[in-house]
């Protein structure tokens, strides 16, 4: 029985559920990339352009005890993901999005958190243009 409740929970945490993946997407600087963006064709310098604004964000933030890049992917059309990058940015700039997932755990009893970032190609360096979390 303690397994299967183990089991549930980490389930649970580590896969997202189509009501909280819904939610909005916040802007990190304020806009949308710029339009011309730039086919990808592999996600190199994405890991280390993520890790560097990880660390800033968690630096400011004193109850983070550590963060983990989960899955770096192509965000598809048909994730939950898409309409909320959608209603923040045009169609052209979510069709070009990668979704890092990211889990955060932190210092006190809480339980971990899930942050989703959104990034995109901008001539030839990545921009880290949305975040949102749960």
């Amino acid at each position: 029985m303690k397994r299967y409740i183990s089991a549930t929970l980490v389930i649970f945490f580590l896969l997202p559920m189509t009501a909280n993946a819904a939610s909005p997407v916040q802007l990190l600087q304020g806009k949308c990339p710029t339009p011309n963006l730039s086919e990808v064709n592999s996600k190199q310098g994405l890991p280390s352009k993520a890790n560097t604004l990880l660390s800033g964000l968690m630096a400011t933030k004193q109850d983070t005890k550590t963060w983990q890049i989960v899955s770096i992917s192509p965000l598809k059309k048909t994730s939950h993901y898409y309409k909320p990058a959608l209603k923040t940015c045009k169609k052209k700039v979510a069709d070009h999005t990668y979704i890092i997932d990211v889990l955060v755990t932190k210092n006190s009893a809480q339980l971990p958190v899930r942050m989703h970032l959104f990034a995109t190609k901008v001539d030839k360096d990545w921009k880290i243009w949305g975040l949102t979390s749960y």
